[in-house]
């Protein structure tokens, strides 16, 4: 180990103890004690800079704390200037939306409609608008040439390092430096070509950019975050959630991490752990407009609908233009049956954002509840129109046209919804009850059977399946339908279903049990089994 011997001769081969950190020092770095305690020491200049290897190491320990920290503060930064161009993307999008509608309405002569939003053409042909936006550009290229006058600074002093350093363990130092920097910026292309790609929904592909990065640098808590969306997108949600838990191992104030764990393990319908998630995010950062918003659709998931509504409330609050909210806000209001308050939402949320496919459908539902059926259509037809492989809508628009009794119609829409998402098992469902009322039993049976085979808990289709086999007067396999059907959930209606099926097998005493029991369940057919029961 002769680089850490003395070269000085007069006492080489001593013990090094320390080295010198004097940047004007041009002597041998490292030192001896006997460096220290002669007259003609080549530092003598400079003693307080000679520092033994024990203090060393404990700096060294002090700058690894700094540099954690400072490490930390620039990734919230970059997450808040992430966020921040988000929002102005996203608003920039509905400007050009508005302006499109304002174009159709002025060459449809829709005249008083354009004037009602002129005051918006009037910024932009003032130049206002325009200005701002410009301004606001500025404003980021002096953050850009800040950052990049930051690494040219470093880059400067690593130089000036580098070109001081005599001996080749430093040169060697030097190139693996650069060579670490250059993996690093590899790192950090893979991440942001992973981005775009799942922007483009290429999810598999952003997949493979995030798995390079990550070996670069492990410890990049946004390359895992990132990896974690992308499986989401994939449906693959335990993995999803791996990756949103090493983020977060990596740095546990990542609050859109909880955000998206919470997303990940609501999808899994483990709606307690998700509110738990949403609550970390919302601790970390209660300004986070999206956790409140998630936790109230888990909480609409679990039925607390009012808590659901206070937590819309909150992210609207902190971001009234976040349409989402206004449309999950109707959702709930629609559980609680406020169906013309739940308009209301959908109505905001669509003056937010037009083009908010969900909205449309949703606002489409609560029309449908209030028998608006013709209005509802209009909805539907809307959502599709934004989005025509939105199944729901479909679906949808077929339950208003079998309420208008044009079940053909109805019929086609459900094969269009099936055509999209074949393992939509309302669309099967919905579709059977429409071939139910043309009289078509057999085939509609066929249909409940893909919705069950589809979805063994849905006992809709189970008490329909029922209906039509008792129609067919198979009152036995009608009972077994229905005895599935209240295993799963009871109602009133199905208790009648099954009493009239025991009513046509003669099983008088068993009937009249279910016709009491259907009455006990507030049963709103009361006189028409009133009147079975006289006949028993």
């Amino acid at each position: 180990m002769d680089l850490f011997k003395c070269k000085y001769v007069p006492h080489e081969n001593e013990e090094v103890i320390g080295f010198c950190l004097n940047g004007d020092c041009q002597n041998t770095t490292q030192y001896c004690f006997e460096c220290l305690n002669t007259k003609d020491s080549p530092h003598s200049e400079h003693f307080n800079d000679c520092i033994r290897f024990t203090k060393m190491i404990q700096f060294m320990k002090e700058l690894i704390q700094v540099n954690n920290q400072l490490r930390i503060q620039f990734k919230d930064v970059y997450i808040q200037l992430q966020n921040n161009v988000a929002k102005i993307q996203k608003h920039l999008d509905q400007e050009i939306s508005t302006l499109e509608n304002m174009t159709q309405q002025l060459q449809n002569k829709e005249y008083l409609a354009c004037k009602s939003q002129i005051h918006i053409i009037k910024q932009f042909y003032s130049k206002e608008k325009e200005n701002c936006k410009q301004q606001q550009i500025i404003q980021f290229n002096n953050i850009l040439d800040t950052l990049k006058k930051m690494l040219a600074d470093q880059t400067k002093m690593e130089e000036q390092i580098d070109s001081g350093c005599q001996k080749d363990t430093i040169v060697n130092q030097q190139s693996e430096d650069q060579k670490n920097q250059l993996n690093f910026e590899d790192a950090q292309r893979l991440l942001n070509q992973g981005v775009e790609l799942n922007n483009l929904n290429k999810y598999e592909e952003a997949i493979e950019c995030y798995d390079k990065a990550i070996p670069i640098n492990p410890k990049d808590d946004l390359a895992w975050y990132n990896k974690g969306i992308s499986l989401d997108d994939l449906q693959k949600y335990q993995e999803a959630i791996e990756c949103y838990d090493k983020a977060i191992s990596i740095n546990p104030k990542l609050d859109l991490a909880w955000n998206n764990k919470g997303i990940s393990l609501d999808d899994l319908q483990k709606y307690q752990e998700a509110i738990e998630c949403y609550d970390k995010a919302i601790s970390i950062n209660p300004k986070l407009d999206l956790a409140w918003n998630n936790k109230g659709i888990s909480l609409d998931d679990l039925q607390k609908y009012q808590e659901a509504i206070e937590c819309y409330d909150k992210a609207i609050s902190i971001n009234p233009k976040l349409d989402l909210a206004w449309n999950n806000k109707g959702i709930s209001l629609d559980d609680l049956q406020k169906y013309q308050e739940a308009i209301e939402c959908y109505d905001k949320a669509i003056s937010i954002n037009p083009k908010l496919d969900l909205a449309w459908n949703n606002k489409g539902i609560s029309l449908d509840d209030l028998q608006k059926y013709q209005e509802a259509i209009e909805c539907y037809d809307k959502a599709i129109s934004i989005n025509p492989k939105l199944d729901l809508a479909w679906n949808n628009k077929g339950i208003s046209l079998d309420d208008l009794q044009k079940y053909q119609e109805a019929i086609e829409c459900y094969d269009k919804a099936i055509s999209i998402n074949p393992k939509l098992d309302l669309a099967w469902n919905n579709k059977g009850s429409a071939l139910d009322d043309l009289q078509k039993y057999q085939e509609a049976i066929e249909c409940y059977d893909k919705a069950i085979s589809i979805n063994p808990k849905l006992d809709l289709a189970w008490s329909n399946k029922g209906l039509a086999l008792h129609k067919l007067k198979k009152y036995k396999d009608a009972i077994q339908c229905y005895n599935q059907a209240l295993s799963i959930c009871i109602n009133p209606v199905r208790l009648q279903r099954k009493a009239d099926s025991l009513f046509e097998l003669q099983q008088k005493e068993e009937a009249k049990q279910f016709y009491l029991d259907a009455l006990r369940q507030g049963s709103n057919n009361k006189d028409y089994i009133n009147g079975q029961l006289a006949k028993l």
